[in-house]
C-alpha cells in the first residue's frame, strides 16, 4: 500500500553495433556519434563530444575547466597496441603564485566549500580560478590517439557555438538560478544575460509565443577554430595567453602566461583494482575514483548477491563499506607530489579484508557518532591505519584530515566505437558557470577550481603552488580478460563516489544492464545523513532505521542532484554488441549507430 506518489522514471537501453555516445546532452551526444559516422575513432568521438559539451553546457563544463579521460584501446593506434588502457589527466594545478594562507577562513562552509571565505573568494571571482587543463587534455588526445583531423573533429561545436543552439528548460534554469553572480562579472553577463533577463525556454514549437532563445557564442567559436587550426597552444601560448595574463592581473587573479605555457596533461597507466573477475581502473591523480576503487575492494569480501539487490541486509553493506572509505578519504587524500598519501595501503586487498572485517551486518556503525561535518568528525576520531599496508612507516608528522566538497556542476560522457575502444571521460568547470569569470574576447567560462582546496593552511588538501586539490570527479573503466567491458560516470559533486558504485556493482555484480543499472533505485553515504531513494520498499526503509541508520527519504530531481546522474556503456566483445544507457530525466542522452 503506497501512502505518497511515487514517479518511476526510465528510458529504453541504447542497443548498437557500431558505436555509441552518451552524453547529458543531446547535441553532444550527436556530435561525437557525427564523427563516428565520419570514420572517426572513439577518440575522435571523444574529443568532439568533450568540445561540443563545453559549449551547450556552460553551466556545467568549459574548455577553461578540467577532467579525465580514462581510454581502453580495443585496436591499436600510433605506438600504443591493442590492449592498451591510458588516462589522460587534464585536472586543476593551483598557479604558481598560489598560497596556503592566501583565503581568510570565516566559518564552517556550505554546498561545495569546505570552509566558508571572505568575500567567497575561492566560489566566485578571479581568485577562484585554476589552470584549465580541458582544451590541453582534449587536444593532447586527440593528437596520440586520433584518427581525424582535429579541424573535422571540432567542427560541431564550432557550428553549435557560431550559429547557437536553442536552449534547453536546464539552461535557462541555471542562468535564472545563478543570475546574481553572473550579473557581476561583465564577460559572464555578455554571453549569458545577452537583455538583462535568463533565456527563454519555450517547450512547444507550436506556441504562438515567442521563440526558445537561440545561444550564439561567437567569441568562443573564433577561439575554438583557432585550437582547431593550431591546438593546444592556441590557448596556453601567444597573443591568448598573453589576453588571459593581462585579465587577471587587472582583476587580481594569480594565473600568468608562464603559467599556462608550463601546464601539461599527462599521460599515465591507470589505477587498477579488481572486482571478481573484472579489472577496474580510475585516474591516478587525486580524485573521487580513489574512493570508488577502495568502496569496492571492501565491497568484495561480501556475498552482496546472495543477499539481494537493494535488500537492507545488503543496503546496510553498502552504506558501511562507503562511509569506511569515505573516512579515509576524509583522513588521508590529498596531492601525492605534495603531501604522504597512503594510497598504496588504502586500496591493498589485505586492507580492505580489515576493514570489512570490521563491517558490523546487523547494525550501522559508521554513522551513529557523526553530528556535524564528517571531516571535522574524523580529525579527532581517525578510523584506521592504512600506514600498516603500505609497505613503509607513517610520517613523523603527518597532517590534518582535509574535508572534500559536497556538491559540484560537472559532466561526464563515455564512448564506444566499432573496433570496441572504450573511453570514460569526466569533465567539469566545477561550480555552476564555474567561477562565473569570462574573460572579455574568449566566451569561455573560467572553473573556479580552487574550491576543492582545503582554505585552512596545514591540511593534506591545503593550497600550495602548483598542488593538484583532492576532486569529486570519478570516472571508471572496466575489462574483462583484457577486453572492454564498462564504462561509468556522472556529474554529482561528491555523490559521484556512491552513483558510480552503485551502477558499477549493478552490472558486475547483479548482472544489470546499464540503463537498468542507472534508473534502478540507489542510496547515498557520502554526507552525515544517509540519502535512500523514495522507490525503496517502505519496509527496506524502516528495517535500515532499526538497525541504527540515519536515512532521509529524497526524490531525485530534474534541476539538482539527490543523487549522481549516471552514463554507462556495455560492451558484449563476445557477440560485438553494444548497449548504452543514460540518467532517465529527459535531457540526458545515449545514442548509437
Amino acid at each position: 500500500m503506497a501512502l505518497r506518489s511515487v514517479w518511476r522514471p526510465g528510458k529504453d537501453e541504447v542497443v548498437a553495433r557500431n558505436g555509441i555516445v552518451a552524453a547529458m546532452h543531446p547535441l553532444a551526444a550527436e556530435a561525437g556519434l557525427e564523427i563516428l559516422r565520419q570514420g572517426g575513432n572513439a577518440i575522435d568521438a571523444a574529443v568532439a563530444t568533450g568540445f561540443a559539451i563545453s559549449v551547450v553546457e556552460p553551466a556545467n563544463t568549459s574548455i577553461g575547466g578540467v577532467g579525465f579521460m580514462l581510454i581502453h584501446l580495443a585496436s591499436g593506434v600510433g605506438d600504443y597496441p591493442p590492449g592498451t588502457d591510458l588516462v589522460i589527466e587534464y585536472g586543476p594545478r593551483a598557479p604558481r603564485a598560489a598560497r596556503p594562507d592566501m583565503y581568510e577562513v570565516t566559518g564552517p562552509g556550505t554546498g561545495i566549500s569546505t570552509y566558508a571565505v571572505k568575500d567567497d573568494h575561492n566560489t566566485e571571482g578571479y581568485r577562484s580560478i585554476a589552470l584549465p587543463g580541458t582544451t590541453g587534455g582534449l587536444c593532447l588526445a586527440h593528437k596520440l590517439l586520433g584518427r581525424l583531423p582535429l579541424e573535422q573533429v571540432m567542427e560541431p561545436a564550432i557550428h553549435l557555438a557560431q550559429e547557437g543552439f536553442e536552449v534547453y528548460w536546464v539552461h535557462s534554469l541555471w542562468v535564472a538560478t545563478n543570475m546574481e553572480a553572473l550579473q557581476r562579472f561583465p564577460g559572464a553577463r555578455k554571453v549569458f544575460l545577452p537583455n538583462g533577463f535568463p533565456p527563454k525556454y519555450v517547450p512547444d514549437p507550436s506556441s504562438s509565443d515567442a521563440a526558445a532563445h537561440v545561444l550564439v557564442q561567437r567569441d568562443l567559436a573564433d577561439l575554438l577554430k583557432r585550437i582547431a587550426r593550431d591546438g593546444a597552444p592556441a590557448l596556453y601560448e601567444g597573443e591568448v595567453a598573453a589576453a588571459i595574463e593581462e585579465d587577471m592581473k587587472r582583476n587580481g587573479g594569480l594565473i600568468t602566461a608562464r603559467d599556462l605555457a608550463d601546464f601539461r596533461p599527462e599521460v599515465k597507466n591507470p589505477l587498477r583494482t579488481t572486482y571478481r573477475e573484472f579489472e577496474v581502473m580510475a585516474p591516478t591523480a587525486p580524485s573521487g575514483s580513489w574512493t570508488t576503487l577502495e568502496t569496492l575492494n571492501i565491497l568484495e569480501n561480501f556475498d552482496l548477491k546472495s543477499m539481494g539487490h537493494n535488500s537492507a541486509e545488503e543496503l546496510h553493506i553498502f552504506v558501511e563499506a562507503a562511509r569506511h572509505a569515505f573516512a579515509d578519504r576524509y583522513g588521508y587524500m590529498g596531492d601525492p607530489d605534495f603531501v604522504d598519501v597512503p594510497l598504496n595501503g588504502l586500496l591493498s586487498r589485505e586492507y580492505a579484508r580489515e576493514v570489512a572485517e570490521q563491517v558490523d551486518t546487523g547494525r550501522a556503525v559508521m554513522e551513529n557518532s557523526i553530528d556535524i561535518a564528517p571531516w571535522a568528525h574524523y580529525e579527532t576520531n581517525p578510523v584506521h591505519d592504512p600506514w600498516r599496508f603500505e609497505g613503509r612507516p607513517a610520517p613523523d608528522q603527518p597532517l590534518s584530515p582535509s574535508g572534500t566538497t559536497e556538491g559540484d556542476c560537472t559532466t561526464h560522457f563515455g564512448v564506444v566505437d566499432g573496433d570496441g575502444s572504450l573511453i570514460s571521460c569526466t569533465q567539469t568547470a566545477v561550480s555552476a558557470f564555474g567561477s562565473k569569470v569570462v574573460t572579455d574576447g574568449l566566451g569561455f567560462v573560467w572553473n573556479n577550481g580552487m574550491i576543492w582546496f582545503n582554505a585552512k593552511p596545514g591540511a593534506a588538501n591545503s593550497i600550495a603552488p602548483w598542488k593538484r586539490p583532492l576532486v569529486n570527479m570519478a570516472p571508471v573503466l572496466v575489462t574483462r580478460d583484457g577486453k572492454s567491458y564498462l564504462s561509468v560516470g556522472s556529474p554529482g559533486g561528491r555523490k559521484v563516489n556512491n552513483g558510480n558504485t552503485n551502477v558499477t556493482l549493478n552490472v558486475l555484480e547483479f548482472g544489470m544492464g546499464p540503463q537498468e543499472a542507472i534508473t534502478v533505485p540507489r542510496a547515498d553515504a557520502s554526507g552525515p545523513t544517509t540519502l535512500l531513494d523514495a522507490r525503496l520498499d517502505q519496509d527496506t526503509v524502516e528495517e535500515l532505521r532499526r538497525m541504527g541508520h540515519k536515512v532521509e527519504v529524497v526524490d531525485d530531481q530534474a534541476g539538482w542532484y539527490s543523487f549522481a546522474k549516471p552514463s554507462a556503456i556495455l560492451v558484449d566483445s563476445e557477440k560485438g554488441i553494444f548497449y548504452g544507457g543514460s540518467d532517465p530525466w529527459p535531457v540526458a542522452d545515449a545514442r548509437g549507430i
